[in-house]
């Protein structure tokens, strides 16, 4: 055991033992320094961007409010004379026809909500050829105008 004792004695003279500590040394100064090393790469991998949210369903065009005006018109019985369709501003399509039918003769007005497609409001003007049908706001004649006040003639 000597033999290890001194060999060791006789290596540290030379400066091995020194040798080997001053990498250890700097290797524990570098480490204790606050240097951090992260990986540049995320640990997830890539995801998919997420889906737009679904779209608003498309509007009804001129024709489909056209066709669709004309459908009802015809299920009402109706010969159907379009006389104008238009988009208003706060999305409902208005179709106006010209009707004649069964001894009848009129207007008829319809309203679609352009993006549900549903039918809103019926404006059915239509009255029989021999005068009657309308309530309350038929023409009553030349002649009249408005009441204004309380006439003789309405007592």
């Amino acid at each position: 055991m000597a033999r290890t004792a001194s060999a060791f004695e006789s290596l540290r003279g030379c400066g091995v033992i020194s040798r080997m500590r001053l990498p250890l040394l700097l290797g524990s100064l570098l480490l204790s320094s606050g240097c951090i090393v992260a990986e540049t790469r995320p640990s997830h991998p890539h995801r998919p961007p997420p889906r737009p949210p679904p779209s608003r369903p498309v509007a009804m065009g001129y024709d489909e409010a056209v066709r669709r005006g004309f459908d009802q018109c015809r299920a009402r019985g109706y010969r159907c004379e379009l006389k104008e369709a238009h988009l208003t501003g706060n999305d409902v399509w208005k179709v106006k026809f010209r009707v004649d039918g069964r001894g009848e003769k009129g207007h008829l007005h319809l309203d679609y909500d352009a993006y549900s497609r549903n039918l809103i409001k019926v404006n059915d003007k239509v009255k029989d050829k021999g005068g009657r049908g309308w309530d309350g706001d038929d023409w009553d004649g030349p002649g009249r105008g408005k009441k204004k006040g309380h006439a003789r003639r309405d007592d």
